[in-house]
């Protein structure tokens, strides 16, 4: 009777697991993927609003669902985590809208650049790269902060690789990049130096994420 009673315990384990495993291999819904910008927009606009010293921030990201998902997420809770925080948010879809639109960002203290979503990354650096020419036309001397996706794919370093004037502006501008590391389920704002050669990051802040924002990160 216990060998039968083990035996099911083990096999109800055994499913279990392969259940839970099964789970966690599940991809991805639409709605999923949007609510991971959400919530990790949540996470980036709080970290915001505890280490911006000047409260006016700009939003630059491309015309995706996604992006914008993810813009909703950092100004709504920078906004009112930040009582005297002011935010400015421009969305694009190609490259004729980008100069109106830094040039409608550049009072911002902090232009936070966000090219991921459903588009191909190819498409993101076109328009990303036409944003920081204008930054570095403008000399703009706030922070440049780069987005999780748009740092991990290596967009802005790729583009500096083959644009010098975009390299020459990188060596003096204030830089900035979001990553995450999800074993210590921590968000991390990095200082960015830039010596013509290597980048280098040094965490300027951390913020913690949500154990269901981690496991659907870790389902992607």
């Amino acid at each position: 009777m216990k060998k039968a009673l083990l035996t099911v315990a083990l096999s109800a384990l055994a499913f279990s697991s392969a259940a839970f495993a099964q789970e966690a291999k599940k991809p991805l819904t639409f709605s999923e993927i949007q609510t991971i910008r959400i919530m990790a927009g949540g996470v980036v606009g709080n970290a915001l609003a505890q280490t911006m010293q000047r409260p006016h921030l700009g939003l630059l990201v491309n015309r995706s669902v996604i992006c914008n998902d993810l813009a909703g997420g950092i100004g709504g809770t920078l906004t009112v985590n930040k009582a005297d925080s002011q935010l400015t948010f421009e969305s694009v879809k190609d490259k004729a809208e980008i100069a109106p639109a830094v040039a409608h960002l550049l009072p911002s203290d902090g232009i936070y650049l966000a090219f991921g979503g459903e588009w191909k990354k190819e498409e993101n650096m076109a328009l990303l790269e036409v944003a920081l020419e204008q930054l570095a036309e403008h000399n703009y001397k706030g922070s440049v902060i780069f987005h999780v996706t748009t740092w991990a794919q290596k967009q802005p370093q790729e583009i500096a690789a083959r644009n010098p004037k975009i390299a020459k502006y990188f060596e003096t501008a204030t830089l900035r990049a979001v990553t995450l590391d999800l074993n210590k389920k921590e968000a991390m704002i990095n200082k960015i130096t830039f010596d013509g050669k290597d980048y280098k990051l040094n965490v300027a802040a951390t913020a913690p994420m949500r154990d269901d924002l981690v496991e659907l990160f870790k389902r992607q």
